[in-house]
């Protein structure tokens, strides 16, 4: 069984080096690397409408993208119970059709698997669902405990990403504020974990809807979301 170090080795590694896009690869495949699943997607995740939003898919045959896939979390029991709870939840394959129903049941598929949020602070910013167990898998509590800190090491590895980028004409600061407007965070939150004032926020706010073109804030945070630019 993977070790708790092995995990905190593995995301230390990805923190010297990398764009964005490419931890986002990298991310994704330590889920294959360093536990015993044989593919993984990633999906984005954002409270505002409950909206997931497909990034990649890692398998043996390489690197998919897959922005085409889109969801609302809340018809997705099993998930957005793994998001609400920020721990990891394996779903065994006698369970799937009770908890997601006929629509995404596939018989030619091996439909169990392990779903992994990813999270900063109290924010699931997207989570993992690994599949195709490798064989003779058994998952156990120390699975689930070593997949659900991935998860967090995960996020804190992405947040410190997009906390040092700019967007475009965005400033660092505006990209920021539109970042954890996705992840749920309330103006009072931001204005405390930026250290900056509630006017502040909401001056960045509205810098940024004029800037984007948009007609207020979900409208900014789903354009940025559609370009790939915050997570």
């Amino acid at each position: 069984m993977i070790q708790v170090q092995s995990v905190k080795n593995y995301i230390h590694c990805l923190d010297k080096s990398f764009d964005h896009n490419e931890k986002l690869i990298r991310i994704s495949q330590g889920m294959i690397e360093l536990f015993p699943f044989n593919e993984v997607h990633l999906f984005r995740y954002s409270p505002l409408g409950y909206v997931v939003e497909g990034v990649v898919k890692i398998n043996s045959e390489g690197v998919f993208y897959i922005g085409h896939v889109r969801d609302d979390i809340r018809n997705l029991p099993p998930i957005y119970n793994a998001v609400k709870k920020r721990k990891s939840i394996f779903i065994s394959q006698c369970e799937f059709f009770e908890k997601y129903g006929c629509a995404y049941t596939n018989p030619n598929e091996q439909n169990e698997h392990l779903i992994v949020p990813i999270s900063f602070s109290m924010n699931v910013i997207g989570y993992f669902v690994a599949r195709e167990c490798k064989k003779d898998f058994v998952c156990s509590e120390e699975l689930l405990a070593n997949t659900t800190l991935y998860g967090k090491l995960a996020g804190k590895l992405i947040e410190s990403n997009i906390e040092g980028q700019s967007i475009s004409c965005l400033s660092k600061r505006e990209t920021e504020v539109i970042q954890r407007i996705s992840w749920g965070e309330s103006i009072k939150e931001m204005a405390v974990s930026m250290g900056i004032s509630e006017f502040t926020v909401k001056d960045y706010i509205k810098s940024v809807i004029k800037k984007l073109e948009v007609n207020n804030r979900v409208e900014a945070v789903a354009e940025l979301l559609r370009r790939g630019l915050i997570s």
